[in-house]
């Protein structure tokens, strides 16, 4: 089965083809806002360079964020276009999910956070087990202390992803904390593959996506205060 993965949620765009679980290409460029628009132009270069025809693929795999609003937005868009332009199913897989697997293998617990400014993270933590990764803080918006208390209880965590290296002074306040190295906190459309591939689980077609934003749009929020702001004035007169 010739599948495509799309990651674009973080500045790290990736994409990649496989077949099966054979390697065929993977390109990955940091760029602000996931490099969506960039890699998917490459597509059809790339494909054609392999041999590959656009109508080859039979599976699209896209990460859901969270991540950059953008990023996040431009990789399901073109994902779900090509589903459908294609007539494909496409599979949908959370970007802490896939940077979790880059650890998979050196720790029991992987803790992963991605920053979302002002010290505060999209995070995460699974428990690695010989059937897979398992969610035990499932992903949320909060405050880098909030994660780091709520982990408190485990043992021996492994945290990657951006908010590892930023945020590295309030880790080391907790000694149950050891931070990855860089390169592994990023994701990878082969491991987002690898895991839809190999888990049965995700192996139903499911045509409609839903993004993981995890909180609101600043524009919306600011939005939203103006609006209030507007009629408490209007109420005071």
């Amino acid at each position: 089965m010739l599948i495509l993965g799309i990651e674009t949620a973080t500045p790290w765009g990736t994409m990649a083809l496989c077949d099966n679980d054979d390697i065929i290409f993977e390109v990955t460029i940091k760029i602000a806002k996931g490099g969506g628009e960039y890699l998917l132009a490459t597509l059809n270069q790339l494909l054609q360079k392999v041999g590959k025809d656009i109508k080859d693929i039979e599976l699209i795999v896209v990460g859901t964020g969270p991540g950059s609003y953008t990023g996040v937005r431009v990789g399901m868009a073109t994902a779900q276009g090509l589903a459908t332009s294609l007539n494909v199913p496409i599979k949908g897989i959370n970007t802490l999910r896939i940077i979790a697997e880059n650890y998979r293998n050196s720790s029991k617990w992987i803790a992963v956070a991605i920053d979302a400014r002002r010290e505060e993270v999209y995070a995460a933590l699974y428990e690695s087990t010989a059937e897979g990764l398992i969610e035990v803080i499932v992903p949320a918006a909060m405050t880098v202390r909030q994660f780091a208390e709520q982990c408190r209880a485990y043992d021996r965590v492994i945290i990657c992803g951006d908010a590892g290296k930023n945020y590295q002074q309030i880790w080391n306040e907790y000694p149950n904390f050891a931070i990855a190295p860089v390169y592994g906190g990023r994701p990878s459309a082969v491991l987002a593959i690898q895991i839809i591939y190999q888990n049965p689980h995700y192996q139903e077609g499911d045509r409609v996506l839903t993004p993981s934003y995890l909180r609101r749009v600043e524009a919306e929020v600011r939005l939203e205060e103006r609006l209030n702001a507007g009629n408490r004035g209007a109420n005071d007169h």
